[in-house]
């Protein structure tokens, strides 16, 4: 499709500001001009990986760039292969258009899989067995709900068509319909992020994905720095002291409870309830290494085999002075 008939094929909701080949630093450079379609659950504060802070924080240019994984980059490999999919069990062609502009709301962005000739956008999703319970039935995962209903907002389309490839099996196909109380809630919520990207207000830290944020932002501490903290810091460690306890306590409840069904069980690895497998105590085996007699003794093959993980730990010294 030549660019002046997909930009009328648009009916003029938006225009393209790139496109679909252009090199990843110009896009990454473009989408931070706004909003784009896998950051309208995290405007809304409920993606489990993103929150609103990284969202705000990654529109300045101060977040670290993600390091594509080897599932990041798989999917990348096989998006061509789903999309054909997708014509071959809809007979429909699919069009890749690049990045979109609103036209009405030039923050939004939309960096849609495809456009349909019935008038929907196409999403693509490949994700893991563990997270199958999403797409069971008819369903569709929040995160491309929410992504659909984004790019339908910026396009004007009707109805949107989601093809997930879930845990290796062959892909499963949705169709989304338009729903404007849906899309009425996430423009406010993605307005609302970027006004405060516009005045450099950032939305607090929360959510699910706060510790992995704060991971990225501060990977190593400086030995021997210090920090003075205010009053509301220190009402903060206490609230976690009192949470730790808690847990301390589900903990130790947690560990009475298996034990007494563990004891019920005996040698059985297998528990049922009128017919229905509820429990299974199976048998493991763990392996644990000597990492530094391997080194004394093997250097080479430690230097080989052993990854080391470096990480920042969190210790409250007000918890160990009430443990005393």
């Amino acid at each position: 499709m030549t660019p002046a008939l997909l930009q009328a094929d648009l009916g003029g909701m938006c225009q393209v500001l790139l496109e679909p080949d252009a090199p990843r630093p110009v896009w990454l450079q473009a989408r931070r001009t706004g909003i784009g379609g896998s950051e309208a659950l995290a405007c809304l504060g409920l993606d489990p990986d993103k929150s609103r802070l990284e969202v705000y924080l990654d529109k300045l240019g101060r977040l670290p760039e993600r390091r594509p994984n080897n599932r990041m980059r798989w999917g990348q490999i096989v998006e061509p292969a789903i999309r054909e999919w997708f014509t071959e069990r809809t007979g429909l062609p699919v069009v890749k258009p690049g990045m979109l502009r609103s036209r009405q709301r030039p923050w939004q962005l939309a960096n849609v899989d495809g456009l349909t000739p019935d008038g929907g956008v196409l999403e693509i999703k490949n994700t893991n067995y563990w997270r199958r319970g999403e797409w069971t039935g008819d369903e569709v995962a929040d995160g491309a709900e929410a992504q659909s209903q984004h790019y339908m907002d910026v396009t004007g389309r009707t109805h949107a068509w989601v093809i997930a490839q879930v845990g290796g099996e062959p892909p499963v196909i949705r169709r989304v319909e338009r729903d404007e109380g849906l899309i009425a809630d996430i423009r406010l919520m993605e307005a609302d992020l970027w006004q405060r990207v516009v005045d450099r207000n950032p939305p607090p830290l929360e959510g699910e994905a706060a510790e992995d944020l704060v991971d990225r932002l501060f990977p190593t501490g400086i030995p021997g720095k210090r920090v003075d903290v205010d009053e509301a810091f220190m009402a903060l460690l206490e609230e976690y002291s009192q949470v730790h306890e808690q847990w301390k306590s589900a903990d130790a409840r947690k560990a009475e409870l298996r034990a007494q069904m563990s004891y019920e069980m005996g040698e059985a690895t297998e528990a049922y309830h009128d017919g229905v497998l509820v429990a299974t105590r199976n048998n493991r085996a763990k392996a644990r290494a000597d990492i530094k007699a391997l080194r004394e003794r093997h250097p080479d093959a430690a230097a080989d085999t052993v990854t080391e993980t470096r990480y920042r730990q969190f210790d409250s010294k007000i918890l160990r002075k009430a443990a005393r």
